[in-house]
C-alpha cells in the first residue's frame, strides 16, 4: 500500500504529533507499505527519516489554545499539493489534525482517494472551530474515516462537526523507554518534569511545590527538561532555597530524554488543560517512573487515580506537593502504581497503534477489512447540536 501521512507538524519540530507520525511512519515500513510525510519547512534541522519526508511551504507561529501553534504558508499551496498528488499516486492518504489551515485543508481539497483523518487536539475554546465551522465543515465532510487519540479529543471537533470517531491512542517506544529503567540513583529522589515552558503546562505550580516537597524530602531534586517562552521567567523566579535542588536540562535529545525518564522516581505533568492526551505520561509510564498529573480531561484517558498515578488538582501547588511527598514516603505505593502502569502501557506499542491504524485504512479501501466498530473497536458516533455533544458507545 502506497500511504501518504499528512501532518502539520513534523521533525524538527519538537511534539506529540511529530512523534505520533515518525512511529507510525516506522512501523508501516516495517510491515513492508510504502509511506511518504507530507509536512512543511521549520527552519533547519532534519528529520530521522528525512528521505521519506515531502516539504510544501513555511510555517509560521500563531497563538493557539494557550500554546503556539506552526501553520504551514505558501500562496502556491494547492497549486503544490495538487502536482505533488498526482505525482505520488498514493492508495490512501491520513491527514492528522485535518481542519488545519493551510497544508491539510489544501490536502483534502485535492484528494482524489480515501482519506482518513486523526484529531489530536483538545481545546474546549475551539475559536477556530466555532467560528469557521460552515466553511470547515466542507473539508470535515471529505474524511472518509475519522480518529481520535482520546474521548477528550472527540469531544472538542465532534460538538461542532458531529460524526463518528475510531479512538486510536498515541504510541510509545516501549523498548527505548524501558531498556535503562534500573538506572535511579538511590541517594537522590528525582522528580522529573518534561514539556514545553509555557503558562499551559503547568510547570510554575510544580516549582511553587518545591518548597514544601524540600522540607519535607530533603533528597529531592527537580529536574526540568523543555524550553519555551516562560524559560528564562522561571529560571530566574524560583521560590527562595530551591535554587540548588532544581536543574533545569532545556530541550534535550531524544537518548537525553530517555536518560532523563530512567532516572526518574517521580514523573509530574501539572498541565492546565488543553492535553488531548499526554504521550509525555506512558512515556514515564514505560520507563518506570510514578506518575502525579493534574486532574484534567485528557490525562484521565491514560491514568487511573491510585492505580496507575495519582492524579492532583490542577493549579494547585499543595496538592502536586503531597501527591509527591506521599510517593516519596510510601515505597510500596510507588512500586504498586509503576507495576501496574507497566502492565497497562503495553496497550500502546506502536506495533499495536499502527495495527488499528492499518484497519482503518482498509476498511476505506474496496475491498478492505470490515468496519473497526464491528470488531469491538471503541467507535464513538456523535451528533452536533446548539447545546453541544452528546456521546454514544456503540
Amino acid at each position: 500500500m502506497k500511504i501518504g501521512i499528512v501532518t502539520p507538524t513534523y521533525h524538527p519540530y519538537p511534539g506529540g504529533v511529530p512523534e505520533h507520525v515518525y512511529h507510525t511512519c516506522v512501523e508501516l515500513g516495517r510491515l513492508g507499505h510504502d509511506v511518504r510525510v507530507v509536512t512543511t519547512h521549520f527552519g533547519s534541522g532534519r528529520a530521522p527519516n528525512e528521505e521519506q519526508v515531502i516539504r510544501i511551504g513555511r510555517s509560521v507561529s500563531v497563538p493557539a489554545n494557550g500554546s503556539i501553534c506552526p501553520v504551514a504558508v505558501d500562496v502556491r499551496m494547492r497549486r503544490k499539493v495538487r502536482r505533488m498528488l498526482q505525482a505520488a499516486r498514493f492508495d490512501v492518504l491520513h491527514v492528522h489534525e485535518p481542519l488545519m489551515p493551510t497544508l491539510c485543508l489544501a490536502v483534502l481539497a485535492e484528494a482524489e482517494v480515501p482519506v482518513v483523518g486523526t484529531f489530536h487536539a483538545n481545546n474546549e475554546g475551539a475559536l477556530g472551530y466555532r467560528l469557521f465551522r460552515s466553511y470547515l465543515k466542507n473539508y470535515f465532510d471529505k474524511l472518509d474515516a475519522r480518529i481520535a487519540v482520546s474521548t477528550a479529543a472527540v469531544q472538542t471537533v465532534s460538538r461542532h462537526f458531529g460524526g463518528e470517531y475510531t479512538i486510536i491512542p498515541n504510541g510509545v517506544d516501549l523498548e527505548r523507554f524501558s531498556a535503562t529503567a534500573a538506572a535511579r540513583d538511590e541517594g537522590t529522589f528525582n522528580i522529573l518534569f518534561v514539556g514545553r515552558l509555557e503558562p499551559r503546562k503547568g510547570a510554575k505550580y510544580l516549582l511553587r511545590a518545591m518548597p514544601r516537597i524540600l522540607r519535607e524530602v530533603p533528597r529531592a531534586r527537580l529536574v526540568v527538561v523543555g524550553s519555551g517562552p516562560m524559560s528564562g521567567y522561571y529560571r530566574s523566579h524560583l521560590p527562595e532555597g530551591v535554587a540548588d535542588r532544581v536543574v533545569f536540562a532545556g530541550r534535550v535529545s531524544g537518548e537525553e530524554l530517555t536518560r532523563h525518564y530512567a532516572e526518574a522516581d517521580v514523573f509530574c505533568s501539572p498541565a492546565m488543560g488543553g492535553e488531548s492526551f499526554g504521550i509525555v505520561l506512558i512515556e514515564a509510564m514505560a520507563a518506570g517512573a510514578a506518575v502525579v498529573a493534574s486532574d484534567i480531561a485528557g490525562y484521565r484517558d491514560v491514568v487511573r487515580d491510585g492505580a496507575t498515578g495519582l492524579l492532583v488538582r490542577r493549579g494547585d501547588p499543595d496538592s502536586i506537593a503531597a501527591a509527591i511527598i506521599r510517593l516519596a514516603r510510601d515505597g510500596e505505593l510507588r512500586r504498586r502504581l509503576i507495576e501496574s502502569a507497566g502492565s497497562e502501557v503495553r496497550q500502546y506499542s506502536w506495533d499495536r497503534v499502527t495495527g488499528r491504524i492499518l484497519d482503518v485504512y482498509r476498511s476505506v479501501l474496496d475491498g478492505g477489512a470490515e468496519d473497526p466498530g464491528e470488531r469491538g473497536e471503541p467507535v464513538l458516533e456523535t451528533e452536533w447540536s446548539e447545546e453541544g455533544v452528546e456521546l454514544d458507545v456503540i
